[in-house]
């Protein structure tokens, strides 16, 4: 008797675990790879004027740094495009020797002049790469640091407290 008893108990909590397997096979299926809905851009508040005698000071050295931290980075792409440049001459030297040794291999003068045809080609194509990286070098070289922002007005001498 007991044990009947305790199967009933349990029918409810199956018929329930029952109902709920259709419901959830009902809802469609969430789409993790859909972006997040887009949010409206939080534009910065334009800064209150200063009052007189307030040190800015830390204004002009953080934009000081910025200027510095931009005219490193510059010279940083320099060095990195003039040493691009240094390892491609090197390889387009190596490739005139192993050339050299080609044509002087070859069976024929036909050959010969074929494998300097297409050394030509890759020379002229290295000269074409070099001439726009030795440009691009140019460029980052001579842009005009932008001129430090005007100095504030002066401020008036703090005095002391009486």
């Amino acid at each position: 008797m007991k044990r009947s008893m305790r199967a009933w108990r349990s029918v409810p909590a199956l018929a329930l675990a029952l109902a709920v397997v259709p419901a959830l096979a009902q809802q469609p299926p969430v789409n993790t790879l859909q972006p997040p809905p887009r949010m409206a851009p939080i534009s910065p508040s334009s800064q209150p004027r200063l009052p007189r005698g307030v040190d800015s000071s830390r204004d002009t050295s953080l934009q000081t740094l910025n200027r510095q931290l931009d005219a490193s980075s510059r010279r940083v792409q320099v060095d990195t495009l003039r040493s691009q440049i240094d390892r491609q001459d090197r390889l387009m030297e190596a490739d005139r020797a192993q050339t050299d040794a080609r044509r002087a291999a070859a069976a024929t003068p036909a050959d010969s002049a074929r494998i300097l045809q297409d050394y030509q080609a890759r020379r002229a194509t290295h000269e074409a790469w070099r001439a726009g990286k030795e440009a691009q070098a140019q460029r980052l070289e001579t842009i005009e640091i932008p001129p430090p922002p005007p100095v504030n007005e002066l401020k008036p001498a703090i005095e002391p407290r009486r």
